[in-house]
């Protein structure tokens, strides 16, 4: 189905479903909608039928928004429902909630407990979720090769030559970059993640 076919329906269904509301709220929530479904897609730079059905599953269905939005029914699931049903930012209910979470564990924990490797199979999985769009995957990696390159180039020779104490003695300020790099692409994402969902919230 064609992109513009999928939204013009999405909508539709939005609007028919959310009958029952007040004149007012009903536009502003379908605007709300469609203002967030347009800020998703320009930040994933692409307008494909693919990523249109990944955005609107996302979403939820406009039962699901409209069932939160009235408190008529508990929502079960998708980006807007989360938000919306508490009326403050929640995090989505979503299959790959498991990525996202080893994601940042490998990130954090990971860039500790193993250095270099941490971070970089972390990255694996930033790249395999759907909850970050192609700019957020491009820019945590981005970060993680910035903050982990320099001490990658210096401290591994140095570590296969067995000069670990040189390595703490001399360039002890590189060691530290090694978790910064992974931890800093974490909270990038979070804030993402946060700062999408609250988007969508801003009620009057």
């Amino acid at each position: 189905m064609d992109p513009d076919e999928l939204l013009h329906d999405y909508l539709g269904r939005l609007e028919t479903a959310a009958s029952m509301l007040a004149p007012d709220r009903r536009a502003e929530l379908v605007g709300e909608v469609r203002e967030h479904i347009e800020l998703a897609l320009a930040e994933s730079e692409r307008t494909d039928e693919v990523t249109v059905r990944n955005v609107l599953e996302r979403l939820g269905s406009p039962h699901e928004i409209v069932a939160a939005e009235s408190g008529t029914d508990a929502p079960t699931g998708g980006l807007f429902t989360a938000a919306t049903s508490t009326g403050a930012p929640a995090p989505a209910s979503s299959p790959s909630v498991a990525v996202e979470t080893i994601a940042l564990v490998l990130l954090t924990i990971g860039a500790i407990i193993l250095p270099f490797v941490g971070p970089i199979v972390g990255l694996a999985f930033v790249w395999a979720s759907a909850q970050w769009t192609l700019v957020h995957k491009r820019t945590a990696t981005v970060i993680t090769a910035v903050l982990l390159v320099p001490p990658a180039v210096i401290l591994l020779p140095m570590a296969a030559s067995g000069e670990i104490t040189a390595i703490f003695s001399t360039f002890g300020q590189l060691v530290v970059l090694v978790p910064v790099a992974g931890i800093a692409a974490a909270a990038y994402l979070l804030a993402a993640i946060y700062l999408e969902v609250t988007f969508v919230v801003r009620r009057p």
